[in-house]
This record gives C-alpha cells, sequence and structure tokens, in this order.
C-alpha cells in the first residue's frame, strides 16, 4: 500500500489524527515551543497500530494464503500485530522476551492471540519465532523488514506537516528505524525543513553503531526502554535511516527515568522510557538546539511496567 492510500484508511479510523499538544511548562524551561505528538491515543497505545494495519491490508489485498501470522515484539509491536489479525480475523502468535513488559504481554492475550515467553531479549526471542514460523510454514512479519511499518509510520509525519506548524526539529525515538524512516521521508517528500533528530539509548547502542558504519556485534541491549532495546539490527532498516536523518543522539541511559518523572511532574503524562528519551535528549544536548526552536516530540507509547512506577515517583527529574 503506497503513502497516500495508507494516509486515507489511518484517517478513517476513530483516533486519526492523534493529538498534538504543546507542553507548555517544558517549553517555558528550554525558552523554545516544545510540542508533543500523542500516539500513546491509539487504541493499542502506541504508533506501532498505524503500520500493523497497513501489512494486514497488504496482505489481505494481495490474496495472501494465511494460515497464522507470526511475530516478536518487545511489546508494542506485538499488540498492534495482534490487534490487527483480530480484525481480519486470523490467528497470530506473538514471541517476546522472558523479561517482557507483563502489561504489553496481557493486552496481547486479551485480542485472542497466543504469547510465547522465550529467549533473554527481543533479538532472542524474534529467532525462535523465525524458527516456528518456518517449521509450520506460516508468516512471520518482522518489523524493520515490512514496507508497510515505515509507510504506516509515516502517516505521522504527514499529520505533523498537515498541522500547519512550522518545526525546526522532530525528535524521533530510534528502535529498529521504521518510526525514524517513515517520518523522516514524510517530511523530506514534503521539503520541509524540519531537521529529524533520532535518539537512541547509551545502554542499546547497537543502531546507533550501525547508523555510524562502526562494529556493533557483542554489544548489549540492557536498556529500560524495551521498545529501543536492539542488539542485532536489520540492515534494509539501517541503510533507510541513513538517507533521512540528520543527526542522531546517543543518550544517557540514567535520564529515561528522571525525564519519565518530568513529565509526570509537568504534563500529568505517564509515558513510556521510549518515550521519555526525547525529553531526555533535549536535555543532555541542549546546546545544539537554539533557544526559540519549534521542536516536536515523538511519543512513541504510555504502556508503562507497573513494576517501575515507585522508582519513577522517587527518582528526581531533568527540569
Amino acid at each position: 500500500m503506497n503513502e497516500l492510500n495508507t494516509y486515507e484508511m489511518i484517517s478513517k479510523e476513530n483516533w486519526a489524527p492523534t493529538p498534538l499538544l504543546k507542553a507548555n511548562i517544558i517549553s517555558d524551561y528550554f525558552n523554545s515551543e516544545i510540542w508533543l505528538k500523542r500516539e500513546d491515543c491509539t487504541p493499542v497505545k502506541s504508533f506501532k497500530l498505524r503500520g500493523a494495519l497497513s501489512v494486514l491490508s497488504d496482505l489481505v489485498d494481495q490474496g495472501s494464503n494465511i494460515n497464522k501470522i507470526v511475530a516478536a515484539s518487545a511489546g508494542n509491536y506485538g499488540l498492534a500485530i495482534a490487534e490487527a489479525c483480530k480484525r481480519n480475523n486470523i490467528p497470530c502468535v506473538i514471541y517476546v522476551p522472558e523479561n517482557a513488559n507483563e502489561s504489553k504481554v496481557e493486552r496481547i492475550k486479551l485480542t485472542g492471540s497466543e504469547v510465547v515467553k522465550l529467549g533473554s531479549d527481543f533479538d532472542d526471542a524474534k529467532l525462535h519465532g523465525k524458527k516456528y514460523a518456518e517449521d509450520a510454514g506460516d508468516i512471520f512479519l518482522e518489523d524493520g523488514d515490512l514496507d508497510g511499518m515505515h509507510v504506516g509510520a509515516g502517516t505521522i509525519g504527514t499529520e505533523i506537516i498537515n498541522s500547519g506548524i512550522d518545526f525546526d526539529y522532530i525528535f524521533v525515538p530510534i528502535g529498529n528505524g521504521s518510526l525514524i524512516s517513515g517520518i523522516g521521508k514524510a517530511f523530506k517528500d514534503s521539503k520541509s525543513k524540519a531537521q529529524i533528530i533520532g535518539l537512541i539509548p547509551s545502554a542499546s547502542p547497537c543502531m546507533y553503531l550501525a547508523l555510524n558504519g562502526k562494529n556493533y556485534e557483542n554489544q548489549t541491549a540492557d536498556t529500560i526502554a524495551d521498545g529501543l532495546s536492539v542488539r542485532i539490527p536489520v540492515i534494509a532498516s539501517v541503510n533507510r535511516v541513513k538517507t533521512i536523518v540528520d543527526d542522531i543522539l546517543l543518550v544517557e541511559e540514567k535520564l529515561l527515568l528522571k525525564s519519565m518523572k518530568s513529565f509526570i511532574d509537568h504534563e500529568n503524562l505517564l509515558v513510556e522510557p521510549s518515550s521519555a528519551i526525547t525529553l531526555a535528549g533535549l536535555s543532555e544536548y541542549r546546546e545544539k538546539f537554539p533557544e526559540n526552536s519549534k521542536i516536536c516530540f515523538i511519543i512513541t507509547g504510555g504502556l508503562v511496567d507497573p513494576s517501575m512506577i515507585n522508582s519513577i515517583i522517587d527518582s528526581e527529574g531533568v527540569i
């Protein structure tokens, strides 16, 4: 499905476009305009539903012989695929790592999909899921390798552009890269002046290293931002991101929890660590971004592991 058709399909959803709201206190602190693109306001509480609906629509339209869909996920992608499969009455199996966010796992189960906990991290779970699909003759959907996921994410960029706000910077968290490649392409195609800024947690540096042409083997992916935890980059996605990103920031892990606290304190908003990296990145690299800038944070999701709540409350903020 091309960009226009995908945008038209997403526009018919009763939750689209997602809110784009100014964060007044955060704006005052940085003496700039900070806006939040609230992807936590979709039915699955993350941006992933856009791409999942696009991917499943493509499969159905192509008349693919679908016995079962298999995917691997740290949580959000799996939930989105499970929801899209439910809408299309297609059986679904989601592989998640053994330490997966329980609130996300339970939401996946509520769609009627099967959840298999296997593997020490996301990439390990993905290997198990791929083997299962191959042995069973089922379709395995790999997030970073699916055109539909990139195109679906691009609808976020189109909604921001259509807001009429002339942004200077778009802050986009980077996991496997589908989000930033989709949003970035939308902005580049529109000839916008906005610079696309990617953010990667220091405790999961593989994508940062891959995007900078450095060796990423034997690196860990030990970040609290489960949606950004990548140990084995998808090379096709890396190559896409390279063509559209203007700068990539490696953000201190310790700032993620503090930024979650600041979102609660000043926006009354509970966001995932993967979303909080936007504020963390601006806090750490403030000198890179002139005052009076217009900056959009992509709030990728809002499903926070309940076990983190006390740590967030006890933390100091970055503001």
